[in-house]
């Protein structure tokens, strides 16, 4: 004999799908806090939410189909709120007016989530978004006390700790490609790009290490980086290390500090000094070209007509066309 359910079969899936975001959404970040130690709740990656709603949906539709009884038993809150409450029945005409409030509210919910998620945003101007934002004064000075005096035993445990705290993300060899990466929606850097750490100064990546994405500041958005701060979980010495084996991992040179001798009479005012960049290594940090690819005339000329916010880059527009 089969048992009544104490709750219909539609509301009882609809419940539990509504847990599952539920966990997901709110209940995951707070779990993820309290068992790693960390400061703030860890947002869950929107791929892994997304497979394990899809997963729920299966689960849910193999429980419903499972018999042609069930299959009834599920659709009958549906068709009879499709069909409308019997004129007879008692407050048939309240159930009329909640019916109708139900078949127009849903479409028009539905519609304003699609179009919240498709119609275009009011955001910056993309020459506001600034790949690298200027390094804070209080990094500025800082050195790789681990640089000058190089030795086997101090690149080993570089290594060491990339691989057990970056390798997820930004892979083996420092190109972006770890198990992780593919759940982001900015993916992480490919430091083999000559883009990435070879145009700064490992103070720069110390810095980046040690505030992660949080630490960014508001001309570094809207990047949305899923960059981790690690100030709390690893030493200075740690970081150090962990930058220097990110950049002989990707084979490249940090970009040296430069001297105030041989800039413009006006570099002495400027807060951000200018990088003394050599053109001829192809380097740029702003293109709309592939990664490793040289940019484009155009990519050029917007620079030079708009200039780098938060750089002592001006825009050059009281250049006439041609000049520039």
């Amino acid at each position: 004999m089969i048992r009544p359910r104490r709750v219909p079969l539609f509301w009882s899936v609809a419940l539990a799908l509504v847990a599952v975001w539920l966990l997901l959404e709110l209940a995951l970040p707070w779990i993820g806090m309290w068992v790693t130690g960390y400061p703030r709740p860890l947002p869950v990656p929107g791929v892994v939410r997304l497979i394990y709603l899809a997963l729920a949906l299966v689960g849910a539709a193999v429980y419903v189909t499972i018999s042609d009884e069930s299959i009834a038993e599920f659709l009958r809150p549906l068709i009879a709120g499709l069909r409308g409450p019997d004129p007879a029945a008692p407050r048939a005409r309240w159930l009329r007016g909640a019916r109708l409030a139900v078949l127009v509210l849903v479409p028009l919910a539905a519609g304003g989530f699609v179009y919240a998620r498709t119609a275009p945003r009011i955001q910056s101007p993309t020459v506001l978004r600034i790949q690298h934002p200027t390094l804070p004064g209080a990094y500025e000075r800082m050195r790789n006390p681990f640089r000058e005096r190089l030795d086997e035993r101090t690149l080993a445990e570089g290594y060491q700790i990339f691989q057990i705290n970056c390798r997820p993300c930004h892979g083996d060899a420092a190109d972006g490609a770890g198990p992780m990466a593919w759940g982001f929606r900015l993916k992480p850097a490919n430091f083999t790009d000559p883009g990435t750490i070879a145009t700064v100064v490992e103070a720069y990546a110390f810095w980046r290490v040690t505030e992660g994405g949080p630490g960014l500041p508001p001309e570094g958005t809207p990047w949305d980086s899923a960059m981790p701060a690690w100030r709390q979980d690893l030493t200075d010495e740690q970081k150090w290390k962990a930058v220097i084996a990110a950049y002989d991992l990707a084979g490249v040179e940090p970009r040296k500090p430069e001297k105030l001798e041989g800039f413009g009479p006006a570099a002495v005012w400027a807060q951000a000094k200018p990088g003394g960049r050599d053109f001829t290594l192809g380097a740029y940090k702003f293109r709309t070209t592939g990664s490793g690819e040289p940019p484009t005339d155009e990519d050029l000329f917007r620079i030079v007509t708009r200039g780098v916010p938060g750089t002592a880059m001006s825009g050059w527009t009281t250049l006439s066309a041609e000049e520039r």
